[in-house]
């Protein structure tokens, strides 16, 4: 099983981003803290960090392990859960998210509270300071 946990953080709004990822595997723990060269606004960061996390596990090729995917955004789950959102860039993410789901054998994208993604939220802050 795999727990992947994402969460970006964003200077300004819209503004430079950091985004961090945290994979927690059997009894292995990889830490990733991104700084993007974008100017994104915070929703929009949020989706490019379960995007890069999921495109490291397809590159690392697990993929057929039972995944489970943990945001702090309630728009990033809930777009992709109604596979549906109004504005075109979130739309435009959201079909990118399904896209790469397909390679996994199961996966899950849940809504967890931020008091619970803390080790993402300090990467996506990290990686924030490096821009």
């Amino acid at each position: 099983m795999i727990r992947i946990y994402t969460d970006a953080a964003v200077k300004g709004n819209p503004g430079p981003v950091g985004i961090g990822i945290v994979i927690v595997r059997t009894n292995e723990q990889t830490q990733l803290s991104i700084p993007l060269n974008d100017t994104l606004d915070n929703h929009q960061a949020e989706f490019q960090a379960v995007i890069h996390g999921l495109k490291w596990l397809i590159q690392k090729k697990w993929t057929n392990e039972l995944t489970f995917c943990y945001t702090d955004s309630q728009i990033v789950a809930q777009s992709i859960e109604k596979e549906y959102a109004k504005d075109i860039y979130f739309q435009n993410s959201v079909n990118e998210i399904l896209s790469l789901m397909r390679n996994f054998s199961y996966i899950s994208i849940e809504w967890i509270p931020e008091s619970e993604n803390k080790g993402a939220d300090n990467l996506a802050k990290q990686a924030l300071s490096k821009n």
